[in-house]
């Protein structure tokens, strides 16, 4: 049984942001053996051009395996908040039941997770807020993404606590994870209705 999981993204030969995704594997298997994410080898015949997602599932007892897939962006135009309770996901978990639920339960194309009133994550990235000015990006995000930590590295996003209270000061988003550069992820502007707790994508 495999507990944990990375998706990698894979283009014209190139396992890119490897660092950060093997900083998280040894992160989650910190008393633990460890494995190397560079001794995984790509099947013959994938298209250079085409965007692969890398899955790799693995153990604490550093038992993995990999898959390939075609890799294609996720178009969404509406966003219900919702608070996440007692539900944690501070580890990159195979088991995504309660995450996929409160999608479906939403209704929406997308769901951002809130606790106490401050947002955390999407469903299945990181976000980032641009106020006019600069990109923020939660401070106590669910899961801390690989793409978010390259972009906080780069300086392209800051950290910051976002509360629902605090919306009306940005004027659009990014959902960013590690399948998407910063330059595909689009620019969402965004209308936050607090009746229904919906984001509407402009």
């Amino acid at each position: 049984m495999y507990q944990f999981f990375e998706t990698i993204r894979y283009k014209n030969g190139v396992l890119e942001n490897l660092p950060f995704h093997q900083h998280r594997v040894n992160r989650t298997l910190v008393n633990y053996n460890k494995f190397d994410l560079s001794i995984i080898q790509p099947p013959i015949g994938l298209l250079p051009e085409q965007v692969y997602k890398c899955r790799v599932k693995y153990n604490l007892a550093a038992d993995f395996e990999v898959t390939f897939e075609p890799y294609k962006i996720k178009l969404i135009k509406n966003c219900l908040l919702a608070e996440i309770g007692d539900n944690k996901y501070d580890y990159k978990y195979t088991n995504r039941n309660w995450l996929n639920e409160a999608l479906q339960l939403a209704g929406t194309d997308e769901i951002i997770f809130t606790s106490e009133g401050v947002i955390k994550d999407a469903s299945y990235a990181n976000l980032a807020f641009f106020n006019g000015s600069n990109w923020f990006t939660p401070k106590s995000p669910l899961l801390l993404g690989t793409r978010r930590a390259a972009l906080i590295e780069e300086g392209l996003i800051n950290e910051t606590e976002i509360r629902l209270q605090d919306l009306h000061q940005y004027k659009s988003m990014k959902l960013i994870n590690a399948m998407m550069l910063w330059e595909e992820s689009a620019i969402l502007s965004f209308d936050y209705d607090s009746a229904s707790n919906k984001l509407e994508f402009l």
